[in-house]
């Protein structure tokens, strides 16, 4: 929980800063806990994903950073009704389960096929991934993660928000090798996220004219997703105060500031007004 002092360093800085969004609201989502009994063809996408996850464990151990990664995934394999996977990542090690019946609230939710589970299993069996297999991988979790990145769990954090500079009408991409297609994913890895009510809604592709337009490759994709995750997120569910994690906070404020590549003119609408 934020301290009366953090809480008030965030409200003054709300008042020197209008633009940025300052108040994340959580969206209630409704997560079936999936069937428990599975036919033949059911049992095997259950299996590859437990090969895969234990694939990915043996590489997760060449990369010291991913064993600080501490995440619940909900899996939604799509082109079977109500197979439900839970998978519980803590400290490098992955428990896959079927269902869902935990407690805890899973961090990503991530909609997905079977064919997408088999092809997880076929590049990860050789204990690495390329460039166009982590893009394969970005590409199907893209918006899932966009959604578990806004929608995170900043209770721990002053409530005002401003601090983390986010405009209301955003454009996000991820630039993948040139053409690598994933099936059931067409298309590149584009997103309108935008705030309303203080909830933060997802959408696939680009609409409207944002305030603001992230471009970004992989390893710079990577690395927002480990600053929020891991260092913002997960630093404040340890116990981290807003001093600790002003460090991490600007290091995600620069990288948005490198990988910008537009901005609108205005950004409320009495700034419209006026320019019109």
């Amino acid at each position: 929980m934020a301290s009366l002092f953090e809480n008030t360093f965030a409200k003054l800085y709300s008042k020197t800063n209008k633009r940025y969004v300052n108040t994340f609201v959580p969206i209630k989502r409704d997560l079936p806990k999936g069937k428990t009994e599975l036919n033949e063809d059911e049992t095997e996408v259950y299996n590859t994903l437990k090969r895969a996850v234990k694939n990915i464990e043996h590489i997760a151990e060449k990369y010291p950073v991913i064993k600080e990664i501490n995440e619940i995934l909900y899996l939604k394999v799509l082109d079977h009704k109500d197979l439900i996977f839970t998978i519980t990542v803590e400290d490098g090690k992955a428990e896959v389960d079927l269902g869902y019946y935990i407690e805890k609230k899973p961090s990503y939710v991530i909609p997905l096929y079977s064919h997408n589970v088999v092809r997880l299993e076929e590049v990860s069996s050789d204990d690495e991934l390329d460039i166009n297999e982590i893009y394969r991988i970005t590409r199907v979790m893209f918006l899932p993660f966009l959604q578990g990145l806004y929608n995170g769990d900043y209770s721990q954090m002053p409530k005002d928000k401003s601090y983390m500079k986010l405009d209301n009408f955003i454009h996000v991409e991820v630039k993948g090798p040139e053409g690598v297609e994933v099936e059931g994913f067409e298309g590149p890895a584009r997103a309108t996220v935008v705030n309303v009510d203080g909830q933060w809604l997802i959408f696939e592709g680009f609409q409207g004219d944002p305030d603001i337009k992230y471009e970004m490759n992989i390893q710079q994709a990577l690395k927002f997703a480990y600053l929020i995750s891991v260092k913002i997120i997960g630093g404040a569910k340890k116990g981290a105060s807003l001093q600790d994690l002003m460090g991490f906070i600007k290091a995600y404020n620069d990288l948005k500031d490198e990988v910008q590549i537009y901005e609108r003119d205005w950004h409320t609408e009495e700034e419209y007004r006026n320019k019109n």
